[in-house]
């Protein structure tokens, strides 16, 4: 495995599990960010049934996609701090694992939300948040650590590579919040994964212009 192919895969990681978001919950007419979860679920409800399997089961396919782009970690890391490189490495991988399996429970939203038992539906949904609070953690965790690590120089990216990284970027979410209808539902309803894309795409632009990565 080379430092660019991890860079490529990480990219196709993010964009296919963009795919699968968009899979789940697009609809042309948006959704309404000031009721987004019952508003995403109202739309998750109306559309086939094959849509929910195809965009569940993406989550934890991408997920093990990501895994792998993520390993850009250890082969970036300095040798020196190559210890701290497989710690920030695996907080990462364990969160997008959590973060896949939290994908593919979302398919439940659209498919339990067309029963007429409420109670099942309103207990799912309760762990559902229960889960993502510690998936969000956990990955918030990673994402600073990645942050740090290329902050502080420990790997072969220039520092201010760490302004393009996931934790960074997503200070940006009240402005895609505020986008037109129809590029919203695009943008903010895929913005975690947008933000990895763009993490990937920045990496793929420094080590296209750095010699020294190659």
């Amino acid at each position: 495995m080379t430092l660019y192919k991890s860079i490529l895969i990480g990219l196709l990681g993010s964009f296919l599990m963009f795919l699968g978001d968009m899979t789940l919950y697009y609809d042309p007419d948006d959704y309404d960010s000031k009721d987004t979860i019952n508003s995403i679920i109202g739309i998750m409800k109306n559309v086939s049934i094959k849509r929910l399997y195809i965009g569940g089961l993406l989550g934890p396919i991408c997920a093990f996609i990501y895994c792998i782009g993520f390993y850009h970690i250890i082969l970036s890391i300095q040798e020196k701090y190559l210890t701290i490189g497989w710690f920030v490495f695996l907080i990462n991988i364990f969160g997008m694992i959590l973060g896949g399996a939290y994908h593919i429970q979302c398919a439940y939203l659209g498919l339990l939300s067309r029963h007429e038992n409420k109670g099942v539906f309103d207990e799912f949904l309760k762990f559902l948040k229960f889960q993502a609070k510690i998936v969000f953690g956990i990955m918030a965790l990673g994402n600073m650590a990645i942050a740090l690590i290329i902050l502080l120089g420990f790997t072969a990216f220039p520092s201010w590579q760490a302004l393009f990284t996931p934790i960074i970027l997503i200070i940006l979410t009240p402005i895609a919040g505020r986008l037109p209808k129809g590029l919203h539902m695009i943008i903010r309803g895929g913005w975690l994964n947008i933000i990895y894309f763009i993490y990937y795409l920045s990496l793929l632009f420094i080590f296209i212009y750095t010699p020294i990565l190659k």
